[in-house]
């Protein structure tokens, strides 16, 4: 398949209203230049996540992997990576005052992918726990925190299985999300992350679609299933894939700086889109602190020894 713009706009997550042209521009400059790769080229990615995965299963023993599937590409997509790769894969459903179609095209995925099926509904565990925290917390019932409770909670019960599998547990998300800061501090970040190098623009919808992952799933309005917005785009303020345009430009500027984003943004004629690419600026340095996570404080005593122990471990494979 030649990859052309409306290849991608085809695939792309909905969400966000019409596209601009200046999108469309850019984005078939990015075709031309192979930021967005080929069919040809994303089957070879295919091969060499999968043959990542046998590796790691057969370096460290271990065969099973839990994942939580919340009903989008994202889990579907890192379920079906791992099922080609020869894991015992366990997908499960984890409710929370959740909408039903989300939950059915979760259920949908497992069935589908003939993954290990696991349904844990956690809505009672998370009004309990909103109660308490409420009983000392005035300020508690805002959405932000209460979607991060719904992951913490969702990511225990994972862990818990995981422990009673020995196996581990995924990690779903992938890398517009790692940029945007689109994901929960010891919330929805499990062991394993194949996919957090792949855009959501073009990388997982393809990669889903060529997997087998069912089309209701591939083609469902984004959303971080916290309930904190109707979708993705609302929270962006933009579509994926208006994000990860303006991502891509920032991260390929040479010689980058605050002068050369700075010179790019007035590059920018259409007000509408300058504003969206502050907006990714804005997200990007609001969320830095989530990427080094934990932060390693060292003394220069003692700063030898992560490196040592690393070696450690290498040794030890």
């Amino acid at each position: 398949m030649t990859l052309t713009v409306d290849n991608v706009l085809a695939l792309t997550p909905a969400g966000g209203g019409p596209i601009d042209d200046w999108f469309c521009d850019r984005l078939e400059d990015n075709i031309k230049s192979g930021l967005y790769p080929d069919a040809a080229k994303m089957d070879i990615v295919i091969e060499s996540i999968v043959t990542s995965l046998m590796e790691y299963k057969d370096t460290h023993g271990i065969e099973d992997i839990v994942i939580g599937m919340s009903g989008g590409v994202d889990s579907a997509l890192t379920a079906a990576l791992f099922k080609q790769a020869g894991w015992i894969t366990h997908g499960v459903t984890l409710p929370i005052h959740q909408k039903q179609e989300e939950t059915d095209r979760g259920q949908e995925a497992i069935d589908v992918l003939r993954l290990e099926p696991h349904s844990f509904d956690l809505t009672a565990q998370f009004d309990s726990m909103q109660d308490f925290l409420g009983e000392f917390d005035s300020t508690y019932r805002g959405l932000q925190r209460q979607g991060n409770l719904r992951a913490r909670l969702r990511m225990m019960t994972l862990y818990n299985l995981a422990h009673k599998l020995g196996g581990c547990v995924g990690s779903t998300d992938n890398f517009s999300e790692l940029a945007a800061g689109f994901w929960t501090l010891h919330g929805d970040v499990g062991d394993i992350a194949p996919i957090q190098s792949l855009s959501k623009s073009w990388e997982v919808p393809y990669m889903a679609s060529k997997l087998g992952v069912p089309l209701a799933t591939v083609n469902a309005t984004p959303t971080d299933g916290l309930g904190i917005s109707n979708g993705d785009a609302d929270q962006l303020g933009m579509s994926y894939l208006e994000f990860d345009i303006l991502l891509f430009d920032l991260l390929n500027l040479p010689n980058l700086s605050r002068e050369t984003i700075q010179d790019y943004i007035n590059t920018i004629t259409n007000e509408d889109i300058q504003n969206k690419a502050g907006l990714v600026l804005s997200r990007i340095a609001s969320t830095s602190f989530k990427r080094s996570n934990p932060f390693n404080l060292t003394h220069p005593l003692f700063e030898d020894r992560f490196e040592t122990l690393t070696q450690l471990d290498r040794s030890l494979k």
